[in-house]
């Protein structure tokens, strides 16, 4: 199994001013694992979805990180045989683990099984119920659910916070000292992030305005997200967004997240070599429209052109796609 040294994590993906915490804090973020014991193939690669998973355990545990953060879509559809292979693989953490939920995960109209609700996610991967706030190092988390808006999601893949959680992240984030919202559906639109964008099966959060809305009249909150399967970040009114790649579908891999009294570094970290970065993108590219776009967005200078933002010698940058560099 592969593992990194402290030196050997990947390339940075971006340099931020925020988080600023006291205390220096490091998380390991993952996202859209799609667990399947029994599914093979597709641009999500089916069959390695537990290899990448356990990887990213195994480095998280190498790099004796604060938390295991996982951004949601744990499993393919939600069936208790890949939640049993979840359970296995998250066992093997010896650091905390803090999750929230995505599409994937929760009760659907049309499953011909008991998929667990959000609360039952949140009891078995989290704290408690969403919406709840840990402190982690120096920095307080705000784990949200997207997935479910309490149980009204089950006719469709789309996200929505409900009124009671925006209320929660309204008065929350005035009372922690560095709040760093954990959700899986996206705050901006694929083409914020990365341009051209083809909507396809992207399924988006109905009520992001209002959640920028509650982020912008704080300022300074760093917003983590899964969903679209690629890494990237932008920011537009003093909201910033990293999206994390998802550990299955190209590129496979995680965040490493460093936050210090300077800011905070966030680096990809590869969860296979070239070969199975090859297989992944050959996936993506023969895949569907979502796929297709993750492929189109990597020839455009994905994985070469980085890092996506600096700001801590960027003068300028807001408003301006996360998919370019920012020089």
């Amino acid at each position: 199994m592969r593992t990194a040294a402290e030196g050997d994590v990947g390339p940075v993906l971006a340099r931020l001013s925020d988080p600023h915490p006291e205390t220096p804090t490091r998380l390991f973020v993952a996202a859209d694992a799609h667990l399947s014991p029994t599914g093979s193939g597709t641009w999500k690669v089916f069959h390695r979805t537990e290899r990448r998973l356990r990887t990213a355990v195994s480095i998280a545990d190498d790099l004796t990180v604060d938390a295991f953060v996982l951004l949601g879509d744990l499993t393919r559809d939600g069936r208790e045989s890949e939640y049993a292979v979840a359970d296995e693989v998250l066992s093997g953490l010896s650091v905390p683990l803090v999750a929230v939920p995505g599409n994937h995960d929760v009760p659907k109209k049309w499953d011909d099984y008991v998929a667990p609700a959000a609360a039952e996610f949140g009891s078995r991967y989290g704290i408690g119920p969403y919406p709840f706030h840990v402190r982690v190092g120096g920095v307080d988390l705000l784990c949200v659910d997207t997935a479910s808006a309490d149980g009204r999601l089950t006719h469709t893949h789309e996200g929505e916070l409900s009124a009671a959680t925006l209320d929660w992240l309204r008065r929350t984030v005035e009372r922690v000292d560095t709040p760093v919202v954990v959700a899986h559906h996206t705050l901006f639109h694929p083409r914020d992030h990365v341009g051209p964008f083809p909507d396809g099966d992207f399924y988006q959060l109905r009520n992001a305005g209002a959640l920028r809305e509650i982020l912008a009249a704080h300022g300074g909150v760093l917003a983590l997200s899964g969903h679209l399967h690629l890494p990237t970040t932008t920011a537009r009114d003093g909201v910033r967004e990293v999206v994390a790649p998802s550990t299955c579908s190209f590129p496979p891999a995680g965040l490493l997240v460093d936050c210090g009294p300077d800011g905070t570094t966030i680096r990809l970290v590869p969860l296979t070599g070239a070969r199975g970065m090859a297989e992944a993108y050959v996936r993506a590219d023969a895949g569907n429209a979502h796929g297709q776009g993750v492929a189109a967005y990597a020839d455009q200078g994905l994985l070469s052109d980085l890092p996506q933002v600096d700001e801590r010698v960027d003068a300028v940058g807001a408003d301006v796609p996360g998919g370019l560099r920012w020089r």
